[in-house]
């Protein structure tokens, strides 16, 4: 029997109201939930409650109205209101024994709105009032399996994240041993670098002190004579015309040979 067959089975746990103002409208309760019809469940066993003034201490009619309010909150999909329903219930059984099917139910509803932790703990609430109810038994197995199964995906999930941050670690720590490698092999080939532009520029600052030196040259050659070296150069130069002319006059004087006259 599957968990979702002892659900379909709800309506076995209805409690059979006695008859008066408070059983009529909870016959016709039960009525209207066999039927399918769970609103009209619903406010009919309101209705059976609201003819109680006060809540009794120990009243029967009273615990099987809350019951079965329970039950037709559930089937219409008010999880809530079914597990406060079924906790009055729960409160006002007339005998130990008469908790097992609030319990139950209360197991069912808290199973159907995924309450997996809280089911278990009607179903067991549900066994101790009765330990031969082999519904709540068979739940209460599944609903633990149910659980210890997300307990251990919980446990994978929480081993893969860890994993997962150990690796980021490792990886972290590559990468700055990699980046610290990097900025050393940097600084080693700015090292190397550095004798050749430092000969460079002993290089160019040759070159600027030469070029300034040159004109300081230019400069020295072009100071002005002195007196003494302007008359010796001045003497020079008459001497040297001199001769020049005499070489003249010579060169004139000379007898020109004349071609033959054919």
């Amino acid at each position: 029997m599957t968990l979702a067959t002892v659900l379909s089975i709800l309506l076995a746990s209805i409690q059979i109201i006695p008859m008066g103002n408070a059983k009529k409208h909870g016959r016709n309760g039960n009525d209207s939930l066999e039927q399918g019809q769970y609103e009209g469940a619903a406010f009919a066993y309101q209705e059976g409650l609201s003819s109680y003034e006060s809540a009794p201490e120990i009243d029967e009619t009273y615990f099987g109205l809350q019951n079965n309010l329970g039950l037709a909150l559930h089937q219409n999909g008010d999880f809530g209101g079914a597990q406060n329903a079924f906790s009055e219930a729960l409160a006002y059984a007339p005998y130990d024994q008469a908790r097992t099917t609030p319990a139950y139910n209360a197991g069912n509803n808290a199973f159907r709105n995924q309450q997996l932790e809280q089911a278990l703990e009607h179903y067991r609430e549900a066994l101790l009032a009765d330990p031969e109810n082999e519904d709540a038994r068979y739940n209460f197995e599944f609903v633990s399996r149910q659980l210890q199964e997300q307990q251990n995906q919980q446990q994978s999930e929480s081993d893969d994240q860890e994993q997962q941050e150990d690796q980021d670690q490792q990886q972290d720590q590559n990468d700055q041993a990699n980046e610290s490698d990097q900025e050393q092999d940097e600084n080693q080939t700015e090292q190397e670098e550095n004798p050749q532009e430092q000969e460079e520029q002993s290089q160019q600052e040759q070159q600027e002190e030469q070029q300034e030196q040159d004109p300081q040259q230019e400069q020295q050659r072009e100071t002005p004579l002195t007196r003494e070296q302007a008359e010796r150069i001045l003497e020079a130069l008459e001497n040297e015309e001199e001769e020049l002319l005499r070489e003249v006059q010579k060169m004139e004087g000379r007898p020109r040979r004349v071609a033959k006259d054919w």
